[in-house]
């Protein structure tokens, strides 16, 4: 099933989107408190007004309570309200008292003559009440000493209505400035994403053979890092070519003279077909001739794959956990009958338990089999040879040991140059494309090819693999 891909648009939308329509939420919840508190303050300054005016026109003079309030000011608030006002004039001692039946506060000894505010019920309905406490003028007969408690409340409908209105326009506004938000983010990503396009576009319009790299200055430096990765890739693939190119000029150029001297001896042995003698050394020249192009072809083969093999490593390269004492016994077996023609002490000295790396199988055993047939070609007969695995903290070391001529410094230092051979290689047959073979697999595996040869002569070519080295147990 295919994998359906978010677009860049739309991924931005859903990340910033979110965040703000949480920063919208918390600012409306904050603005709701903050306006609810207006609303509040506002109704309450009516209230606490008719509290003042109830208090002027309290009268006490005859001993008794009494109140002049003018009928029109109720109706003024009922006007500004648009909701019932009910008022209430009582001793704190509940034995005189005016007005509705309100209901005493539950806070009646915290009562001040500074109005104070709280929310009740007046025969089911939600009042909003102002109170306060006031000594008279002159007391009351019976109760000189005795506080004068004034309320004030007005139903809660209106003063509702007006908060839930004001929450609509609120949240309609929100709603607007969002929408407005969503589109200036979309306009902009749609016009800052628009280099991307065009560069999708050169790149589509380009020659399929035009590797050059992709300028940078006329593209923002947020899509520096892909141009840079496209310019790495196109880079690479300019290598490849370029290394496929080299290897058929080096084939044309080591295959070419062998086959042109093999056409002029078999020229000259059609010439002598009645010299026996001179006929069996000229097809054997032929047969050597032959036997050298032969092994040049097969070594610039395996060099090819193997450089294949590095340039497509992350696409079609997968590395394993390698049984690497199996995997050189195999090898050892296999070149067993070589080192036998030469009468060679040939031997293989690993750990008991068995030793593993991560790499790839396959390449690791293609440069033992170079290293070892390396060892076999250049040692003289009844040469030793030695392969054996050791393994330290920090590494795990797969060597080829003889006591043949070794190499110089020089050829040490050269080597893993393709069709360079050191002095002691030049009277035998061979390429010179062994030690480059060896050397790009170790690169591939994350290994590591090191040469050593001692005053006392031979060479010890070891591969030392480095981490990460996975270890198992049975």
């Amino acid at each position: 099933m295919k994998h359906k891909q978010r677009s860049l648009k739309s991924t931005l939308l859903w990340l910033l989107l979110p965040i703000i329509v949480l920063i919208m939420l918390t600012s409306l919840v904050l603005s709701l408190q903050t306006l609810q508190t207006q609303v509040n303050q506002a109704f309450d300054r009516t209230l606490a007004g008719a509290l003042r005016s109830i208090e002027v026109n309290i009268r006490t003079d005859h001993g008794g309570l009494s109140m002049e309030q003018p009928f029109y000011l109720f109706e003024f608030l009922e006007l500004a309200t648009q909701s019932p006002v009910y008022f209430r004039v009582f001793s704190e001692d509940g034995l005189t008292e005016v007005g509705f039946g309100l209901p005493s506060p539950t806070h009646l000894r915290e009562l001040t003559p500074n109005p104070s505010f709280y929310d009740s019920d007046y025969f089911g309905e939600k009042i909003r009440v102002a109170a306060m406490a006031i000594y008279p003028k002159q007391g009351l007969s019976y109760a000189p000493n005795t506080r004068l408690i004034i309320l004030v409340a007005e139903g809660l409908n209106a003063r509702d209505k007006l908060f839930h209105q004001m929450i609509w326009q609120t949240l309609t506004r929100d709603l607007i400035t969002l929408v407005i938000f969503a589109a200036i983010i979309s306009i902009g990503i749609i016009f800052a994403l628009r280099p991307l396009q065009q560069l999708s576009n050169k790149i589509a319009n380009r020659d399929e053979n035009d590797l050059r790299p992709i300028i940078e200055q006329e593209l923002p430096s947020e899509i520096t890092p892909l141009v840079n990765a496209i310019n790495t890739h196109m880079e690479r693939y300019e290598r490849k070519s370029r290394l496929q190119r080299q290897f058929l000029d080096d084939a044309s150029h080591q295959l070419r003279t062998p086959l042109a001297v093999l056409n002029t001896q078999l020229g000259y042995a059609k010439s002598l077909a009645d010299k026996n003698s001179e006929m069996e050394e000229v097809l054997a020249a032929i047969q050597h001739r032959l036997s050298k192009t032969i092994d040049i072809t097969n070594q610039l083969l395996t060099l090819a794959k193997v450089q294949d093999a590095a340039d497509n490593l992350h696409q079609h390269l997968q590395f394993e956990i390698i049984n690497l004492s199996e995997l050189t016994q195999q090898t050892v077996n296999e070149l067993l009958p070589i080192a036998r023609r030469k009468k060679m002490d040939y031997g293989l000295d690993i750990p008991e338990h068995t030793v593993w790396v991560q790499g790839v199988a396959w390449l690791i055993k293609e440069a033992l089999s170079n290293l070892i047939t390396n060892a076999i070609k250049y040692s003289p007969r009844h040469s030793q040879i030695t392969i054996f695995i050791r393994e330290t903290h920090t590494h795990i070391l797969l060597s080829v040991e003889d006591n043949g001529p070794g190499m110089s410094d020089e050829d040490i230092a050269l080597a893993g140059k393709r069709f360079r051979r050191g002095e002691a290689g030049r009277e035998q047959q061979g390429s010179g494309l062994g030690l480059a073979i060896v050397q790009t697999i170790a690169e591939i595996n994350h290994a590591e090819l090191e040469l050593i040869s001692p005053p006392s002569g031979g060479l010890l070519a070891t591969l030392k693999f480095t981490p990460p080295i996975l270890q198992k147990t049975h």
